[in-house]
């Protein structure tokens, strides 16, 4: 009986031990990175919409992507003429004789291309985005002579189905940044040398009248080129950048404005430091420490 019961025992501890050998399944890391982004190699260019998990190719010749007077690196995308999403994939193709925009809403199942009508040829700068599900906006510029150039924008209401051509800003200088917050309001600058000139529009892009940005202190020299806006609540919040010349603390700091006007004046409420080459205490007291009195 003894003897029965110590080979029980032992079973039992052995069990145990080969319990408690089990390891855990090792996990594999979670992909880091965006989970939307894009490549461009021998293919062509491609896009995933699971960190990289899967990749699907877009139908559009690379070279399309890149023609006009500025034609980027061919390395790379160039900067804000592409939207990409979970609900909207969106690329701005062409630059000479016809300009288009390709287009997917199924996360690439599907594409669409859409004409810009009377588009200018030779683009140099072009920017595309949507301040919603229906509305969306291009703002294309081009035709440059020495520091002069035309502008030109569109305006869509069905999703990028089809673009309409609503007007320009009345100026002939260089087109320095442009975006829409809303359906109706949006900004414009312009400037290569001297002043930027700041336009703003309530109608959708036909009409546009010149506003002043009033930066405090030593900022007005500072600070000179608009690179975003949004509604933020019922404020519209600007950034503004130090240009490619800038060398305030490197030339990374930027300020951050703020319109409770829906656009008609901005107010400086401070400094964005992305790169943290600011301590807390000169962002915090940004004023006291530039002599903005």
């Amino acid at each position: 009986m003894r003897y029965i019961v110590g080979i029980c025992l032992c079973l039992i501890l052995l069990a145990g031990c080969q319990e408690e050998e089990v390891t855990e399944p090792v996990k594999e890391p979670a992909p880091t990175g965006p989970a939307i982004s894009y490549t461009i190699d021998q293919s062509g260019l491609q896009v995933t919409m699971n960190n990289g998990q899967d990749w699907m190719e877009v139908p559009v010749k690379v070279d399309e992507l890149f023609a006009g007077e500025y034609q980027g690196s061919k390395t790379e995308l160039i900067d804000q003429s592409y939207v990409l999403s979970q609900d909207r994939l969106a690329f701005i193709v062409g630059g000479f004789k016809q300009t288009t925009i390709l287009s997917s809403i199924d996360q690439g199942k599907t594409w669409e291309t859409a004409e810009l009508p009377g588009a200018i040829e030779g683009i140099r700068l072009r920017i595309i985005g949507f301040t919603s599900e229906q509305d969306g906006f291009v703002i294309l510029s081009g035709g440059r002579t020495m520091s002069a150039e035309g502008n030109q924008v569109y305006q869509t209401t069905d999703s990028g189905n089809t673009w309409i051509l609503v007007g320009s800003a009345p100026s002939e200088r260089i087109v320095q940044s442009g975006t829409f917050v809303s359906k109706d309001i949006g900004f414009m600058s312009f400037g290569s040398t001297g002043a930027t000139e700041y336009y703003r529009t309530t109608d959708g892009g036909s009409n546009w009248d010149n506003f002043e940005v009033v930066l405090p202190g030593i900022y007005k020299d500072v600070f000179s080129v608009m690179e975003s806006a949004e509604f933020d609540g019922d404020q519209i919040v600007m950034q503004m950048g130090q240009g490619t010349n800038g060398d305030y603390y490197g030339g990374n700091v930027k300020a951050r404005l703020v319109s409770d006007d829906n656009g008609e004046s901005f107010e400086m409420t401070g400094l964005i430091d992305p790169d943290d080459v600011m301590t807390d205490e000169e962002e915090k007291n940004w004023r006291e420490n530039d002599s903005y009195y």
